[in-house]
């Protein structure tokens, strides 16, 4: 006959058994949920903080498009398992150095995961908010090489690709406003690209000797194509931020490179406010 269970064993079995069954069913705990014995507290997501300061600034802004950017962040979080409860109560900052500390700190401390949208999120954010004219509350672009030089180099060969684009087009049209102004952009983005050499150290690869144009650059097919360039190059940059989860700095520093650009672009090559710089998404 087989030996009856001890009372002890007994009284353990029932006290594991719910710990056992509410981890076999996935149970995702609040921030502020009671204690249940042998149930770990859940643990914040890497940067939880400044995003959802940055969530909260979304959702109180009043520039183009924060609404659904802010719907965009507030997805990744939840899929990133953050509890709904949490995310209702995400505030913005009071300041405006409050507001580019929490952009700053979630390109810093976000997941790899998040990185892109984040980086986009705070370039978009950079242009659009008056808080991005504002140098003085964000940290000044490097100076020295990259530990990841070969992602300065393909953000270089972006770069040359619309210098070149620029190029084209003020020597077909020669005269005018829009040949002025692309000369203009192509000197800025030149020293641009500078820095991008820097950034690259070793990785720089030698000049191209052409790229893919269109057949007819002038008028407004020309225009056209520059601003296309720009959106490209803004995409390129973006494409960085995947390439960058062990060097932050360059990450944000990538922000920076997307502000830039955009304010290169002028009004003469300006393209429509899109949901995220870096979308690469042409406008219609």
């Amino acid at each position: 006959m087989p030996a009856r269970p001890s009372r002890r064993l007994l009284l353990t079995a029932a006290l594991t058994l719910p710990a056992t069954a509410l981890a076999g069913c996935g149970v995702r705990l609040e921030d502020d949920a009671p204690d249940i014995p042998f149930v770990p507290r859940r643990e914040p997501i890497p940067g939880e903080s400044a995003l959802l300061a940055v969530l909260g600034a979304l959702e109180s802004s009043d520039v183009a498009h924060s609404a659904q950017r802010a719907d965009l962040l507030h997805t990744a979080l939840t899929d990133a398992q953050v509890p709904d409860t949490v995310l209702a109560d995400a505030a913005s900052p009071t300041s405006p150095a409050e507001v580019a500390a929490a952009f700053e700190a979630s390109v810093r401390e976000c997941g790899s995961g998040l990185l892109r949208l984040v980086g986009q999120l705070t370039a978009t954010q950079r242009i659009l908010s008056p808080i991005g004219a504002k140098a003085a509350l964000w940290t000044d672009p490097g100076t020295g090489a990259w530990t990841a030089g070969a992602v300065a180099a393909t953000a270089l060969e972006a770069t040359r690709a619309t210098m070149y684009a620029l190029e084209v087009v003020a020597g077909q049209q020669s005269t005018g406003a829009v040949a002025k102004a692309a000369l203009t952009a192509s000197q800025e983005l030149r020293r641009l690209g500078i820095r991008q050499t820097t950034a690259a150290g070793d990785a720089v690869q030698p000049l191209a000797l052409g790229y893919d144009r269109p057949d007819d650059v002038t008028g407004t097919a020309g225009r056209d194509w520059v601003i296309g360039s720009f959106i490209r190059l803004q995409a390129a940059y973006a494409d960085c931020f995947a390439r960058l989860d062990t060097d932050r700095d360059a990450a944000l520093e990538v922000t920076q490179w997307m502000v830039t650009a955009e304010e290169i672009s002028g009004t003469q090559f300006r393209q429509d406010v899109p949901t995220l710089y870096g979308d690469g998404k042409h406008q219609p």
